[in-house]
């Protein structure tokens, strides 16, 4: 049939007419009736039935159709064109048919084709709806298969709901779409099975359709091409093939998609394109097997490959989905989706597939914040049943942040700029039988993160999700629904049902990352990024491993913390944690899970001045801001109590962690190094240069050119140049660079926390922390914690060091360290006014966003034990610069908190942060203080070396208890000198913080944000610690040694001059000031310097007690002397406190640190003191000589000593007012027992002077030596220092009866001493008991007055002390005791005198009860060398005695001459030994004594203070009339009454004490005064002051060279020391230590000589100065000689006993009245004595005695104006040895003397025993023989001219100088000399014994005479002779001589006189009788005369010294 231009009209009453109505009824009809016979025959193919109806063969074609459908009346119409349709159907029913087409049904050969063209359907306003240019489809049967084909050319169809609605309701379609799924489930479910092979192929090209519905936008589906080619075969099995291939696909949603447009370009992206495909091909296959064996499996293979994927999800592309798949899938068939999926498990399938897609976009499209795009250049998927592989390459997720263009371009993955996330390539693999599931990343996985970037994923991940939703509420409604019924209920369930549903099975993981790289920028300029290689992380069951070789994590570019060889681990359980948990049986829980992390290495490196807390806070608040964002609504819906978290576990082998140094310090110091070793190369190659010049000179001569050598200089100049300049470049070449500021590394480290049931929770964990810490007050409300926690630690260490820069010593060595205790963390919950909001900025469209902090910081709660080997502390002021450095570092690491309070120092943060206690036991603790100032020294320290130390600290307390040694390390002989040893010490440091509020209360440190801060008042900062911060810090020491334990050494103290010297230095430099380190502008900080902790003290008190001490002090090594103290039980309290004083001026400077002792207090009992020395010098091996001699110095019983503080102004008033004993220092002495010989004097006197030297020599050679005193003369006396009365002004001038002159300027050394010791002050009044008299005009007393005291300083108490005096050349000993005595020490005000201004010191000793004893020659003392001492029960105070007692009664009493009993040791009585006797030589009395010295050293805000002396006009003349006075050292003794009894013995070792101990003086004086004026004549002449100084700073240098060459020395001969203590027997070595000791001597005798010479010169040049300063000139003054010394002693009344050898029987008695004897040393060494007697009477004593007074004075007056007797001797200094006396006189009054020559022999065998009184001249010649051969003096003058040389008459005599008595003392008594005496010695103590006498005066004596002679001699009575007056000149004698010439001439003069009175009638009666002579025969009465002029002559010569002086009225 052919129909040509067919037109049609159709009007919608067609539609609804009953025609079409009844048709679908029909159909249901039929349908019904094929239900009901389905179960009972085979189900039919649908259109069958039709086929077989139509004819065999049909044809049909239809050109130019048009059908318009209308309603409406036309207003509606729809018009559709056809162009061709073409129908052709043919049948063969002759062929073969096709077999078995259906079970039942065979099909005979057809072919049907249908070809439409050009159809157009069109809307009434003529828009196309449907337009289609050809569809062809035909089918065809064979007798083989049936293959159909379908073709579609360009079919455009758009659909536009709006106009098409209508069509649909008239069509009624709505009503067949509802009843279309039933009929589609039926003809499913009746579908027959078909057996024929079945080949379906279709191509469709060039489609579009646009969809316009009227809810949702609009979209549009268009393709180039879609092929698909479908086999249905079937030979043994069902096998379905199908190929289908889309080219160009692609559909786009939105305003726009309906509007045809061109294709996309290529690799470009179309927003609103939601699904592009360049190329899609997908073949599959399928197999099904017939029969019903399970053998076999349904098979699906699936290959498909997709290029140019992009998918773009979008809310468009969401709502159009929905809405497309509500129209597909109604609602009916809706829920059975659920089921299909749950009934298809149940069929086994055997399926592979293989998906590969090139060139994958996906995008996420939002409104709000830009899109999304996900790029992957291939993606391949191979899985199968068993295995699924994807594979990616080139993954990257980028964002666009504003979709500003129309495409976005799709490069490939490496070409996209600034991507999220990329990845390089991808594979993961699941095996689906094991669950396991292996990811692998390759090379380059690199994510880059920011807040702002966070915020457009997280967008757009909602957006996806709310598609996601809406989709899936679309298709599974009834799905979502139960879900949201059921989520509700699922948290509500009760746990018990929990584990009844079997536990899921977890994936196995498995994850391969080759190289990760993370960056997070958490600030636009601040990021932190992780890299990572071949990490590999496996998860299997509860266990997770992760491995990763290496692992870096940087901040801001910096790589930071690198991590090697780490392996992570969480595992169930592990057996060895199981161990851990052992040692703590409080734990509660038996296993537990565990992280276990394992590395190699862990380096943390900080870059120098780099901000890590900037970064890190950042990176938190972006971390709290997260939690924020995420935490969404199940962050709390678990109220249930959080499961205990797991174990840890960490080993790391090493640990490292390093600040970076400053680079530019790095190589200025290497640089510097490099300069040095430079410029010793150059001057090594200089001296070369050197001599190959001197060698052509000596070659050539002066045939050498000069500039030929001038260009060899020159280009040496230039060689070194260039060499300094490549190994510049070289500098690191070979050795890098060092970078290390402070290296912290650790070895060996295992950490386990264990966490536990019984403290985990909140309210356990509160617990725990009230159990840590007790002693801080809780609140009573409680405290809410943000964080806690609580795990109990187990630590060790092998290794742990902390190193600065290269520095030799490491700051921390600590070996084999253990730790165990438990931890707790907690951080309180802030107050609203403790959250600070931290600002993230976002960008746009959210802003900024903020983020609230806590400010409460994180505390720690500890209770730690632990167990270290060895622990070693090095710290010295040289590290402090390095360290400033590196608390800049530290405070870089954490930001400051935001409150802004002053940051807490680190002491009171650390006191907020940790709490709890820390036990450690450490085996060896040292500590290394530094003593220089160069960081690279290792010699020099100071080492304190604890052993078994056990170490406790808790709040405010630190114990320390061990035994501790101190050493001195010094790179000299004095190396490892332990000059402290203090075994079983326990040392307790209590720390007092003084605050506001109580110390320990930290909870109620509430923080503020700067928006929350309270009100102040004006001119305050607010503070949040204000009650918590400490003011000042009191520390208390306590250090205990009386602990009792097992060993058995005692405390003691080694100390060395040297030792001292180093520790002076080691003080100075670890109390010098530092520099600030990079503080200012221009290193931008300016940050307030941080207090020092030294300076936070307030008041700082030590307590030791120990229960015995043994000091040693030696001098040095070369001169073995020293002092050793031991004493028993001791206790010493010492208190101090701190001043801060600041600095006067605009400058900001440090405060002045002042410690000023205010108490201390000692005890010690059972002191013991003694002198050692060694007789031999030092040995070779540096060590002290065993042999050393030890000798008793003093010792006592206890000691008390007190120190007060020093009180204010209105304090000292009151107290000079009220009670006058207030004494800075007081000391209380206990049986004080002394001993002084030559031996202790002479190592007194050693020890002393190397003191002095030293002294002197250090402060001549510091920068304080040229400071004169600066004294303004116009200026008035200001208020002294401390507070003086106004009304007590210092007198300018003391006026005191001296001597004036230019006194000696070197100080007192006592003094001295005490006053740079002690610088408090008070005043002391001084009593004295003189009666007026001749004690008045003593310049000691006079000097002692007290009104210009400004500092009583000193008194010293002793209670029943006792001295022992030994001389030199008598055996025996006296002993001085005293029951009583006080010694005083006041500082005067500085005053002027004469020209000099001078510091006076006094001291003040009253003695009461005091007793001489001695010896008896019975009685020899030295037994076993042991000392003889007084029982305290005959020193003490007198008391009464009880007659009861027998050895009462023994005793002698308290009288003079009694014999008192000794004792040897300290602890026992005399009875319990071999009780000795001792003789009381005087009896109770009491002595005074006064010593003045003047110092020059005074402080300098004193002396400004004094007024300058006036000058007089007529200056000169004061001059003459006050030339005897000024400041003169002086020493005076008093004595008032006094009982002596002496026998001969006695008296001759008094002497030899008297001049060999206590008129000692040192020698050299003479020397030193020469040398003083030398230098005050050079600066008279050069008076410019800078040329005087130039010479000082000069000889300074010298010196100071001295000593550098001395230090360098000892560090050469450490060096050797060294090197033979590993080989001892090196010649070389010894050879040269003995070169260097030589040269070391050298140098110590240089150093002595010229410091003595510079501080001569700096003495006198301050006097210079200070003289120009009170514009006085230098007067030349050198004729006048000043006193330097002046000594008196004076007695008012004294009773001398002379005894026999027993010293009991008494031979005389003299009696002396007001007795004084003066000596006064002058500056040129000459010397004046001076002795005066008032009144003197000699009494016999010897029994059956004619004359019982033999000597008494004519005249009985005894006027205190008159004196009986004065001797004046004047010395000068010895000439060659020889004594010079310039001038030498005797005044003596008229005497009466009556002597017996009984009496006669028994005195001269008194003073001079074993003499023979008879021989004359014969016997003085044998005497001078005697004293040649032997050096021993043969006779001894009579007392009273011992008493004038008693002082040595000169430096350096000694010994031998004095009047010495021979054969005075007996032989048992004298010491034998110890070494043979050779001719040297001889003519030295030849000429000892020699006096050059320039002038002898004696004027003449009246004498009045009485003599009984022997029983047959003649009597003599009342002769009157005149002894006449005797002058000599220049004459050389011994003392012998010159009594042998006064008494020859006095001889020849008193013979005459004899005769003319024995002529001369005597009257028979009378008073007026003179004598009374019997006459007998000539030769009888001439024989008489001459044995009485014998006689006279005799007597007159033994009592030439005592009585021979005029007497002269004294005078004034």
């Amino acid at each position: 049939m052919d129909v040509w231009t067919l037109h049609a009209e159709l009007h919608e009453g067609l539609f609804h007419s009953q025609l079409l109505c009844q048709t679908p009824g029909r159909k249901s009809k039929s349908v019904s009736c094929s239900d009901l016979t389905e179960d009972f025959a085979e189900p039919t193919l649908p259109g069958l039935y039709l086929l077989q109806q139509l004819p065999d063969q049909v044809k049909v074609k239809m050109e130019n159709t048009s059908v318009v459908l209308s309603m409406n009346s036309q207003k509606r119409h729809l018009t559709w064109t056809l162009k061709l349709l073409h129908f052709l159907y043919h049948r063969d029913e002759d062929q073969l048919p096709l077999r078995s087409f259906t079970a039942n049904y065979d099909m005979a050969q057809m072919s049907t084709e249908l070809l439409l063209e050009d159809g157009l359907l069109l809307s009434q306003s003529r828009q196309r709806i449907v337009c289609l240019n050809s569809l062809k489809a035909n089918v065809q049967v064979t007798t083989i298969d049936l293959s159909a084909s379908l073709v579609l050319n360009t079919c455009i169809i758009h659909y536009r709901h709006q106009e098409f609605s209508h069509w649909l309701l008239m069509l009624a379609l709505e009503t067949q779409g509802a009843s279309l799924p039933d009929l589609k489930q039926r003809k499913k479910r009746t579908f027959p099975q078909i057996l024929a092979p079945i080949i379906f192929s279709t191509s469709v090209s060039n489609v579009s359709i646009s969809i316009q519905l009227g809810d949702t936008p609009p979209f549009a589906l268009g393709f180039n091409s879609i092929s698909l080619d479908y086999q249905h075969l079937r030979p043994q099995s069902i096998h379905q093939r199908a190929v289908l291939t889309v080219d160009h696909l692609c559909w786009r949603v939105g305003s726009e998609s309906h509007i045809q447009r061109a294709p996309h370009p290529p690799n470009m992206h179309v927003w609103g394109e939601a699904l592009v495909l360049d190329s899609f091909t997908l073949q599959g296959s399928y197999n099904q097997p017939l029969g019903l064996s399970s053998t076999q499996s349904n098979t699906l293979f699936l290959d498909c490959a997709i290029r140019g994927l992009q998918v773009e999800i979008s809310d468009i592309c969401a709502q159009c989905l929905s809405r497309i798949l509500s129209l597909l899938i109604p609602q009916s068939e809706k829920s059975a989706v659920s089921r299909k999926s749950s009934l298809g498990e149940s069929v086994t399938l055997l399926w592979k597939v293989d998906l590969k897609v090139e060139d994958m976009n996906l995008f996420t499209l939002s409104a709000l914040v830009g899109a999304s795009e996900v790029r992957l250049d291939t993606l391949t998927v191979l899985g199968s049943a068993e295995t699924s592989t994807v594979g990616i390459q080139g993954l990257v997720l980028a964002l666009v942040k504003s979709v500003t263009e129309k495409m976005q371009p799709c490069c490939k993955a490496p070409d996209i700029p600034t991507p999220v996330l990329s990845l390089s390539m991808l594979s993961l693999t699941y095996h689906s039988s094991v669950r396991s599931l292996e990811v692998q990343c390759g090379a380059g996985l690199t994510l880059l993160w920011s807040p702002p970037d966070h915020m457009y994923l997280y967008q757009h991940v909602l957006s996806t999700l709310q598609c996601r939703d809406l989709l899936r509420a679309t298709v599974f409604p009834e799905i979502v629904q139960s879900h949201e019924l059921e989520t509700p209920q699922s948290s509500s369930e009760p746990e018990d049902h929990l584990p009844e549903p079997s536990p899921p099975r977890r994936l196995n993981l498995t994850l391969e990352v080759s190289t990760a790289k993370l960056t997070a920028f958490v600030a636009e300029d601040k990021f932190i990024t992780l890299a990572a290689e071949n990490v590999s992380l496996n998860r299997h069951g509860g266990s997770l491993q992760a491995y990763c070789p290496e692992l870096a994590a940087g901040f801001d570019g910096n790589s930071i913390f690198n991590f090697k060889e780490v392996e992570v681990q969480l595992l169930p359980e592990l057996e060895e944690m199981i161990l851990h948990r052992n040692p703590f049986p409080v734990l509660q829980t038996l296993r537990n899970r565990v992280w276990l992390f394992s590395l190699g290495s862990v380096s943390v490196e900080f870059p120098y001045q780099y901000d890590f807390s900037r970064t890190l806070d950042e990176a938190v608040g972006v971390q709290k801001w997260l939690k924020g964002l995420h935490r969404g609504t199940h962050a709390w819906a678990s109220p249930g109590p959080a499961p205990l978290p797991p174990d840890l576990l960490l080993k790391v082998q090493h640990f490292s962690w390093v600040f970076l140094d400053d680079v530019f310090e790095v190589k200025l110091h290497d640089n510097y190094e490099l300069m040095k070793d430079e410029s010793k190369e150059s001057a090594k190659r200089l001296q070369l240069l050197d001599a190959k010049v001197a060698a052509l000179r000596k070659q050539h001569g002066e045939l050498l050119p000069a500039r030929k050598i001038e260009e060899l200089y020159a280009s040496l100049e230039r060689k070194n140049i260039e060499i300094y300049i490549q190994r510049s470049r070289r500098l690191y070449g070979n050795t890098p660079m060092r970078r290390a500021l402070l290296t912290w590394s650790l070895a060996g480290l295992e950490l386990v926390a264990l966490a536990d049931s019984s403290f985990h929770g909140p309210e356990r964990v509160i617990e725990q922390v009230r159990e840590l810490d007790p002693g801080s007050p809780f609140p009573a409300e409680g405290i809410d914690l943000v964080i806690q926690w609580c795990r109990m630690l187990k630590c060790s260490v092998k290794t742990f060091l902390v190193r600065i820069r290269d520095y030799p010593r490491y700051l921390f060595e600590i070996r084999d360290w253990r730790l165990m205790g438990r931890l707790a963390g907690t951080e309180q919950s802030g107050q609203p006014c403790s959250r600070r909001r931290q600002i993230l900025h976002l960008g746009l469209p959210w802003g900024n966003v903020a983020v609230e902090r806590n400010m409460p910081p994180l505390k720690f709660y500890h209770d730690f034990h632990s167990e270290i080997f060895q622990y070693t502390v090095v710290w010295g002021p040289c590290w402090d610069p390095a360290w400033t450095l590196i608390g800049q570092c530290v405070d870089l690491l954490t930001k400051p908190s935001a409150d802004p309070s002053p940051p807490l120092p680190w002491w009171d943060k650390s006191r907020l942060l940790f709490h709890g206690d820390w036990h450690m036991d450490i085996e060896q603790a040292n500590l290394h203080q530094l003593a220089t100032e160069d960081p690279y020294n290792t010699t020099e320290n100071m080492h304190w070396e604890w052993n078994h130390l056990s170490f406790h600290w808790k709040p405010g307390q630190f114990v320390f208890k061990g035994d501790l040694d101190v050493n001195v390390r010094t790179a000299s002989k004095y190396d490892d000198c332990c000059f402290l040893h203090l075994p079983d010490l326990c040392m307790t440091l209590d720390l007092q913080w003084l605050c506001h509020g109580n110390p320990h209360d930290h909870h109620s440190v509430t923080l503020r944000a700067p928006e929350f801060l309270p009100e102040v008042p004006l001119g305050q900062l607010h503070d949040s610690y204000r009650a918590f911060r400490s003011e000042n810090l009191n520390l208390s020491i306590k250090m205990d040694l009386t602990r009792h334990s097992g060993t058995i050494s005692q405390p003691r103290i080694l100390l060395y001059s040297s030792t001292l010297r180093w520790m002076q230095n080691f003080w100075a430099t670890w109390t010098s000031v530092t520099r600030p380190i990079c503080r200012g502008k221009l290193f931008n900080n300016l940050k307030p310097s941080k207090k020092k902790l030294g300076q936070h003290y307030k008041q700082l008190s030590c307590t030791a007690l120990f229960p015995q001490l043994q000091v040693h002090y030696w001098a040095s090594f070369a001169q073995q002397r020293g002092i050793q103290i031991e004493c028993s039980q001791g206790h010493v309290f010492t208190r101090g406190t701190q001043r801060l004083i600041p600095q006067a001026g605009t400058v900001m400077r440090r405060l002045i640190s002042e410690w000023s002792v205010t108490q201390m207090v000692s005890d010690l009992s059972q002191v013991t003191v003694h002198l050692m020395a060694s007789p031999t010098e030092e040995n070779a091996d540096h060590c002290l000589d065993p042999l050393i001699t030890k000798t008793h110095l003093l010792s006592l019983s206890s000691l008390t000593y007190q120190r007060h503080s020093n009180r204010t102004t209105e304090e000292e008033l009151s107290t000079r007012d009220g009670d006058p004993a207030f004494h800075t220092h007081q000391l209380y002495l206990v049986d004080l027992r002394i001993s002084w010989t030559t031996t202790n004097r002479d190592i007194a006197f050693g020890l002393y002077d190397g003191y002095k030297k030293a002294a002197v020599l250090k402060r001549n050679l510091s920068t304080e030596a040229l400071k004169g005193l600066k004294i303004d003369p116009q200026m008035s006396a200001k208020k002294p220092k401390r507070g003086i009365p106004p009304n007590a002004q210092v007198p300018p001038h003391v006026s005191t009866p001296s001597f004036s002159g230019r006194p000696d300027k070197g100080s007192s050394g006592g003094a001295y001493m005490l006053q740079k010791l002690i610088e408090e002050t008070d005043r002391f009044v001084v009593f004295t008991e003189e009666e007026s008299g001749m004690s008045d005009q003593l310049c000691g007393i006079a000097a002692c007055q007290t009104d210009d005291i400004y500092n009583r300083n000193c008194l010293i108490e002793l209670v029943n002390c006792q001295m022992v005096l030994r001389g030199a050349e008598t055996e025996g000993c006296v002993i001085v005791s005293a029951a009583k005595a006080q010694l005083l020490q006041c500082q005067h005000h500085p005053a002027w005198y004469g020209d000099t201004l001078k510091q006076k010191t006094s001291w003040t000793c009253l003695l009461d009860g005091m007793q001489y004893f001695a010896t008896t020659e019975s009685s020899p003392t030295e037994q076993d060398g042991r000392q003889l001492w007084l029982e305290v029960k005959n020193i003490e105070e007198h008391r009464e005695r009880s007659l009861d007692s027998v050895q009462e009664l023994m005793e002698s009493g308290q009288a003079v001459g009694g014999m008192v009993t000794t004792t040897t040791d300290w602890n026992q009585p005399a009875e319990a030994q071999q009780a000795q006797q001792v003789q009381r030589i005087i009896s109770r009395c009491n002595c005074r004594m006064y010593y003045i010295s003047y110092s020059h050293d005074i402080d300098p805000e004193l002396a400004t203070q004094i007024k300058p002396p006036e000058v007089h006009e007529n200056q000169e003349k004061e001059d003459l009339l006050k030339k005897q006075e000024g400041a003169v050292d002086t020493f005076t003794l008093i004595h008032h009454e006094l009982e002596i009894s002496t026998n001969p013995a006695q008296y001759a070792m008094i002497l030899d004490i008297v001049n060999n101990l206590l008129l000692h003086v040192e020698p050299k004086r003479k020397e030193h005064s020469e040398k003083k004026q030398r230098v005050r004549f050079q600066l008279e002449i050069s008076s410019n002051p800078e040329e005087q100084r130039s010479s000082i700073l000069h000889l300074q240098e010298a010196v100071r060279q001295h000593v550098a060459q001395i230090r360098h020395l000892e560090k050469q001969m450490y060096s050797i020391m060294k090197s033979l203590q590993d080989d001892s027997k090196n010649e070389n070595l010894l050879d040269l230590n003995q070169k260097l000791q030589l040269q070391l001597n050298q140098e110590k005798a240089n150093l002595q000589l010229e410091s003595e010479e510079l501080n001569i010169l700096i003495r006198c040049f301050k006097d210079f100065q200070l003289q120009r300063a009170n514009k006085m000139e230098l007067r030349k003054q050198q004729e006048d000689v000043s006193v330097v010394r002046r000594t008196e002693f004076y007695f008012a009344q004294a009773r001398w006993r002379l005894t026999e050898e027993d010293g009991q029987l008494g031979i005389a008695e003299l009696e002396l009245q007001r007795f004084l004897y003066s000596k006064v040393n002058k500056s040129d060494d000459t010397a004046e004595h001076l002795l005066e007697l008032g009144w003197f009477t000699m009494n016999n004593l010897l029994p059956n005695a004619i004359y019982k007074v033999v000597l008494r004075p004519q005249s009985s007056c005894q006027s205190g104006r008159q004196l009986a007797l004065r001797l004046f001797s004047k010395v000068r200094p010895p000439v060659g040895g020889i004594s010079v006396k310039e001038h030498f006189e005797v005044n003596v009054v008229p005497l009466t003397i009556q002597l017996s020559h009984q009496f006669f022999h028994r005195m001269m065998g008194f003073f001079f025993p074993g003499r023979n009184v008879e021989d004359d001249e014969v016997g003085d010649e044998e005497d001078k023989s005697k004293l040649v051969t032997t050096g021993i003096p043969v006779v001894k003058p009579r007392q009273l001219m011992a008493t004038d040389d008693a002082v040595p008459l000169g430096p350096g005599k000694g010994v031998a100088q004095g009047l010495t008595r021979s054969s005075g003392v007996r032989r048992s008594f004298r010491k034998l000399p110890e070494h043979p005496v050779d001719d040297i010695d001889k003519m030295k103590e030849r000429a000892a014994m020699n006096n050059s006498f320039i002038y002898i005066k004696i004027p003449q004596v009246p004498l009045c005479v009485s003599y009984k002679g022997e029983k047959n001699s003649v009597d003599w009575g009342d002769l009157n002779l005149v002894l006449p007056c005797l002058e000599y000149h220049n004459n050389t004698w011994t003392w012998l001589d010159f009594a042998m010439a006064v008494k020859r001439d006095s001889r020849k003069a008193l013979v005459a006189q004899v005769i003319k009175e024995k002529l001369r009638l005597k009257p028979a009666t009378g008073s007026e009788v003179r004598g009374k002579l019997e006459t007998k025969s000539d030769l009888n009465m001439q024989q008489q005369e001459e044995e009485k002029a014998r006689l006279l002559i005799g007597l007159s010569v033994g009592d030439k010294n005592p009585g021979k002086k005029s007497i002269f009225s004294r005078r004034k």
